[in-house]
């Protein structure tokens, strides 16, 4: 007996709004980019070609501005799954109503490469920096240098004021100082914005949260005679 009538070949679940996001990370390039909606499609999987097959069923997932990657890679998930089960309960309908892709609204999302994780200071801006750490989050840290030593940036945030401190205006991009009252580092980035960082890991040692970095690094970095410095080399 026939399971799904009429039909040769196979189906899959993609986690974009195809033809959006074609590739093998389209979560990760979703967020990256400031999309504010995100979906899942149910589509034919074509030989030798990848996610460019006619879209069954789709369904649209909003995209907050604080979410992670890992929180909207499982409710895309549980879509995409419930979604699954709903276009096969009524396959013969969705097989016939299939909409094919419009190639010319394609956007692609490639395999993630070490090269992305570095931070270029005097070329990104605070809310770029910010979607790049929210969509990489539980996959891959962000990397800087300070000192001559690798630091990875494990929690980052947006200040909820972009007014750029006087004592950072003239300041190099990717120069930071330590503030107290938010216990965190703010970072200039491009354009002047800035970056909150509240924890960090110094190539050699433990986390540490920003305080624990003022303590332990800054004040031993005299840093009135130079300027305190994250670079990308």
């Amino acid at each position: 007996m026939k399971i799904i009538p009429n039909f040769s070949g196979m189906i899959n679940v993609h986690a974009s709004l195809l033809p959006r996001w074609r590739g093998a990370a389209p979560i990760i390039y979703a967020i990256m980019h400031g999309d504010k909606q995100t979906g899942v499609s149910i589509m034919k999987i074509e030989p030798k070609h990848f996610d460019v097959g006619d879209i069954l069923a789709q369904r649209e997932v909003a995209i907050r501005d604080d979410i992670l990657m890992p929180e909207l890679h499982t409710q895309l998930a549980q879509e995409g799954a419930d979604l699954l089960v709903n276009t096969l309960q009524h396959f013969p309908n969705s097989v016939k109503t299939a909409v094919k892709q419009n190639n010319e609204l394609a956007t692609f999302a490639p395999k993630i490469i070490p090269s992305i994780t570095k931070v270029n200071w005097t070329e990104i801006k605070a809310e770029q920096l910010y979607r790049r750490f929210r969509a990489l989050f539980g996959f891959k840290h962000l990397n800087t240098r300070f000192q001559d030593k690798n630091v990875q940036l494990i929690d980052i945030q947006l200040p909820e004021s972009q007014i750029i401190p006087a004592f950072l205006a003239n300041k190099s991009c990717g120069a930071f100082s330590y503030d107290r009252h938010r216990r965190c580092l703010l970072v200039r980035c491009s354009g002047l914005t800035l970056i909150e960082v509240h924890q960090l890991r110094v190539e050699g040692k433990k986390a540490m949260t920003a305080v624990e970095f003022n303590n332990g690094f800054i004040k031993q970095s005299n840093s009135s005679s130079k300027e305190l410095l994250f670079t990308s080399k």
